[in-house]
């Protein structure tokens, strides 16, 4: 009979599970994919609107698309939200390998590759280009770097990591995801703009899968909300710091980009009116929805387990 507090990575995969996955191999390439071509699929939709002539622009732009956007404009909150959801995503792609293990270090492998050949490549390009030395392509480069890392751990724990820590895992891509949903859409950039709607959809599903088989697993909202109301400021902050990044700007101080982050930190964290409450009654609303349904399921499945339990006891 199983337990209701057993967690994801100890829980006991049945023949059927197992037939549903994949071998770790497999996950080498499905987290490359998944890093560059769904996450950073903002941009590529962007270029590709571009060549089609849906948004205005000229051959030099079109003539001088690189894999990641180290050069566009809003270049470094669109990095930062694209680099962690595709993390994110990368890294719970080792759910779905047989062996959790093997699929986490092939996640890990995967994404790396990934960034490391788009990373050089858009990094080649800029640096090939007039005014590279003003391009602060090194910079917006490592801030890739940092996001990747940042999503692909968060991914780790949102695929592997008990419920309580996967619900707070998903605080920053619930943070993050308006921004990259309204890059896909013609003249929009992938930058955080604190949708009330996509924010609330977003924090219901990531609170409802904090939920295993035990209603107490709930209490793991209670971190991972006061993560989301913090890092709610990752658009005003984003903003603040973008100009240091900029193409021109002075050389890099890390103390002054620090220092214009954290007022807009300070201020969002402590400013109710710097969040949309009717955003998060729904989100706790669909929360529970979602989380009541993977307790019935949770229990459905118990039921079942103890029935063929009982069953090998009956006669012939």
């Amino acid at each position: 009979m199983s337990n209701g507090a057993t967690d994801t990575v100890t829980e006991t995969l049945t023949a059927t599970d197992l037939s549903g996955r994949v071998s770790g191999w497999w996950i080498l390439p499905i987290s490359a994919v998944l890093w560059w071509a769904v996450g950073f699929l903002p941009w590529i939709l962007h270029e590709i609107f571009q060549v089609l002539g849906v948004e205005p622009s000229s051959l030099e732009e079109i003539d001088a698309f690189t894999p990641i956007p180290v050069a566009a404009e809003d270049a470094v909150a669109s990095l930062v939200t694209m680099s962690v959801i595709g993390g994110v995503l990368a890294g719970a792609g080792a759910r779905l390998a047989r062996h959790r293990g093997g699929g986490a270090v092939a996640a890990v492998c995967g994404t790396a590759f990934a960034l490391a050949a788009a990373g050089a490549g858009a990094w080649w390009q800029v640096n090939a280009a007039a005014g590279a030395d003003d391009a602060k392509a090194d910079a917006l480069l490592a801030v890739a770097v940092v996001g990747t890392l940042l999503g692909l751990v968060l991914g780790l724990l949102a695929a592997l990591a008990p419920a309580p820590v996967r619900a707070a895992a998903f605080a920053l891509p619930v943070v993050l995801a308006d921004g990259w949903l309204w890059g896909l859409l013609p003249g929009h950039s992938a930058v955080p703009q604190g949708t009330w709607w996509i924010f609330a959809v977003a924090l219901g599903i990531a609170l409802g899968l904090g939920v295993d088989r035990n209603p107490l697993q709930m209490l793991g909202w209670l971190p991972a909300a006061g993560l989301v109301w913090v890092l709610q400021a990752a658009g005003p902050v984003l903003e603040a710091v973008s100009g240091y990044f900029a193409p021109g700007a002075p050389p890099l101080s890390i103390p002054v980009v620090l220092d214009a982050a954290w007022e807009p930190l300070r201020r969002t964290t402590f400013s109710a009116d710097e969040h949309d409450l009717g955003g998060w009654v729904v989100g706790l609303l669909l929360g529970v929805a979602v989380a009541g349904l993977r307790l019935t399921r949770g229990i459905e499945e118990d039921d079942e387990e103890e029935f063929d339990e009982l069953r090998a006891f009956a006669p012939r």
